[in-house]
C-alpha cells in the first residue's frame, strides 16, 4: 500500500471545522459548570450557617447565658465574633424575623428565619423558638 502527499493527514479547513466544534461544544458547557460550583458553594455556607446556629445554641446551654447569631455580606456573627465565608464573594446571610436571633440557656430561641443568598438563588434555614433547633428546609 502506498502512501502518497496528498492522502497523509488532514487539511486545514477539516481541522478548523473541528476545533470551531469543540468550541462551541465548550462554550455551551461552560455555564452549567458554572452553576453547578455555585450551587455547591451556596449549599456549603448553608450547612456551615446550620452548624454555628447548633454551636450557638449548644454554647448558650452550656455556658449558662445567652448567645446571639446576626447575619452579614459574605459571613455572620456570634455573639459579635465575625465569621467569613473566604470562597464565597457576594454571599449574604439575612435574619427575617429581626436582626438577630438569640439563644437562651434554656436551650430555646427568639426563634426565626436565616435566608442564605447567592445572587438569585437561596437557601433558607427555620429557626424553631420552642427548640432552638436549625432546621433547614427544602
Amino acid at each position: 500500500m502506498r502512501c502518497d502527499a496528498r492522502s497523509a493527514g488532514f487539511t486545514l479547513v477539516e481541522l478548523m471545522i473541528v476545533l470551531a466544534v469543540l468550541s462551541l461544544a465548550a462554550a455551551l458547557a461552560l455555564p452549567y459548570f458554572v452553576k453547578g460550583q455555585e450551587r455547591a458553594a451556596l449549599g456549603g455556607a448553608t450547612q456551615v450557617i446550620r452548624v454555628a446556629l447548633g454551636n450557638a445554641r449548644a454554647a448558650a446551654i452550656a455556658e449558662d447565658r445567652e448567645v446571639t447569631f446576626a447575619g452579614g455580606i459574605n459571613g455572620y456573627r456570634v455573639d459579635g465574633a465575625r465569621q467569613v465565608f473566604a470562597a464565597a464573594s457576594g454571599l449574604v446571610v439575612e435574619i427575617r424575623s429581626g436582626s438577630r436571633i438569640s439563644f437562651f440557656p434554656s436551650g430555646g430561641s427568639s426563634g426565626g428565619r436565616v435566608v442564605v443568598r447567592e445572587g438569585t438563588a437561596r437557601r433558607d434555614i427555620d429557626v424553631e423558638a420552642l427548640t432552638g433547633r436549625a432546621v433547614l428546609l427544602p
